[in-house]
């Protein structure tokens, strides 16, 4: 389903909240998040991981560096667009994450220019690319970032980051240049978690004004109107936030609900 078929589930749904909700756009996909390693543990990783790239020349028919950035920021953009309406709109509170979000974009923006500023597309053309999935076709640097960033849970640590990557090279000796290139790499890891954290809170929220806006309507919605919602919802991985919401409001307004009620049991 896109956004339009969502709107004609429920024509009075704000087209913000249809655009976040599009199944079209696929499921959203969970941060970049691992078990949090202490120094000892990230020194053996690094080894491993050393153990474990293998990495070639970048062929002209790849896509480069850059994957998702331009898209990251835009999805970023739409996330604080949609927290500053809602809050607007309901004079409601938002989540410690959603206040971040809305503080910090400008902080956002920055990041956005260091990666342009950084370097060159053409610089990252020259790096070694991993070989194999997931990151298959990303230079090899990318590799360690994502590593990095995923095992501190995004919390930068310069000495944690020195030790990692001297244990790196114990099996795999990076670069002068995959050096030269990991302050911007991280950057670029960085927004693209960033991304995902972001996208998750906004999706969240829009799913649970979804069911608000299924329960205040003057005529409660039909079965068909609510798997064909749920269809959508699961799809984009907030189903259950749907039903969760739905169920809380319903207990309000049950007398006007028994076949939605009904239908969630």
């Amino acid at each position: 389903m896109a956004a339009a078929d969502l709107e004609r589930l429920l024509p009075d749904v704000p087209p913000t909240l249809a655009r976040l909700l599009d199944a079209s756009a696929g499921p959203l996909q969970p941060p970049i998040r691992s078990e949090v390693f202490g120094p000892e543990r990230f020194a053996q990783h690094g080894r491993s991981l050393g153990l474990t790239h293998r990495a070639g020349r970048a062929s002209w028919r790849q896509a480069g560096f850059y994957p998702r950035l331009r898209s990251n920021i835009e999805a970023l953009r739409a996330a604080q667009r949609y927290i500053v309406g809602a809050r607007a709109a309901s004079g409601h509170d938002v989540s410690p994450a959603a206040e971040w979000l809305l503080d910090n974009v400008h902080l956002i923006e920055t990041q956005l220019r260091e990666v342009r500023d950084g370097l060159t597309r053409r610089y990252f053309h020259s790096l070694p690319v991993l070989l194999d999935e997931p990151l298959a076709g990303l230079p090899r640097i990318y590799g360690v970032a994502w590593a990095f960033v995923a095992h501190t849970d995004s919390a930068f640590d310069e000495t944690l980051l020195a030790r990692f990557l001297v244990a790196y090279q114990e099996t795999r000796e990076l670069g002068l240049s995959e050096i030269w290139a990991l302050p911007t790499t991280l950057r670029v890891v960085l927004v693209e978690n960033l991304r995902r954290l972001a996208e998750r809170v906004a999706t969240q929220k829009a799913a649970c004004e979804l069911a608000d806006l299924c329960c205040d309507r003057p005529e409660p919605c039909t079965v068909s109107t609510l798997e064909g919602l749920m269809a959508q919802l699961t799809t984009r991985g907030v189903g259950h936030i749907f039903l969760a919401q739905l169920g809380l409001r319903l207990r309000e307004r049950s007398d006007r609900h028994l076949a939605t009620l009904a239908w969630l049991e």
